[in-house]
């Protein structure tokens, strides 16, 4: 299997289950260091919720990311201008954000907005910066 993102060859790693059903071979890059998977034909399966039943965690990890993100913005850009994060899931993380004093806003063609209603992304306004956490899947092919 060749890389996606550098085409070189890629070698067979591991197997480990994905949906607690779907055993899937991974590959390494030795090239470039990407990870990846054989095609995800079981892509819209794990998709079809923003939030799957075996993500734990996702509230501690926006909490975390959000921590690390405040330090970063605070000491490399313009802390009263406006963020978008794209792929936002269902907006907790632009929530936190907006919370911890941030101007952020939300993006997310394939979810429903739960956490950050109102703060929707306007094509027509300028962005500091663009954050994007857990988005690969919005950059492969599905039915989706």
């Amino acid at each position: 299997m060749n890389c996606k993102i550098c085409n070189q060859q890629a070698k067979h790693v591991f197997k480990a289950k994905v949906l607690k059903k779907y055993v899937i071979n991974y590959f390494h890059c030795e090239q470039c260091g990407f990870l990846q998977t054989e095609e995800p034909y079981w892509f819209d399966e794990a998709y079809r919720e923003s939030i799957n039943v075996s993500d734990t965690g996702y509230m501690q990890r926006n909490i975390n990311l959000s921590q690390k993100l405040t330090i970063l913005l605070a000491l490399f850009f313009d802390k009263k201008a406006k963020f978008l994060d794209y792929a936002g899931g269902y907006g907790v993380f632009t929530r936190i954000m907006r919370d911890i004093g941030f101007d952020f806003f939300w993006d997310d063609k394939y979810t429903k907005n739960l956490f950050a209603k109102g703060f929707e992304y306007q094509k027509e306004w300028e962005y500091e910066a663009v954050t994007s956490f857990e988005s690969l899947e919005h950059f492969c092919k599905s039915n989706r």
